[in-house]
């Protein structure tokens, strides 16, 4: 949870509403829990763009970023993914090349959604446009399709 004592703190503060800084707190922690495994990792960066909490996953051998909790100040937080790089990753490992079948399959369930923004190859769910019941929906397709 370390990680997340990093990332929570600017996130709730790129948002406006207490409501909203409460749904986030819980939320994440679902999350969380749920990506554990050998098979998967949390990563933290920060820049001037924000602040980035990025969910990996070894596939094929190597791991791939598999979506990203965004929070910036100007846009508020938002999950954005399944990883928008799948076909360039593809042929940069052209000796041992990334299956992008299973994140292609996320993208496509997450894109149903109504709430899913375009984002080039990837989708975003704006945290105060998404209602819970699709958070929660988000989170049962990623590991229907990434693996439990």
């Amino acid at each position: 949870m370390d990680l997340l004592d990093e990332f929570l703190p600017y996130a709730l503060g790129c948002l406006k509403h207490p409501s909203e800084r409460a749904r986030l707190a819980a939320l994440l922690p679902r999350w969380i829990a749920k990506w554990q495994g050998k098979q998967r990792v949390l990563d933290y960066s920060r820049s001037h763009h924000g602040a980035f909490l990025h969910f990996n996953q070894f596939m094929d051998g190597k791991w791939v970023q598999a979506f990203t909790f965004v929070a910036t100040k100007r846009e508020g937080v938002c999950l954005r993914g399944p990883e928008p790089d799948r076909t360039r990753k593809a042929h940069k490992y052209r000796h041992n090349p990334l299956n992008p079948a299973p994140l292609d399959a996320l993208f496509e369930a997450w894109s149903l959604h109504p709430e899913a923004r375009p984002a080039g190859h990837a989708v975003e769910f704006f945290l105060e446009e998404t209602p819970d019941e699709v958070w929660a929906a988000c989170l049962a397709e990623t590991l229907v399709h990434l693996g439990a």
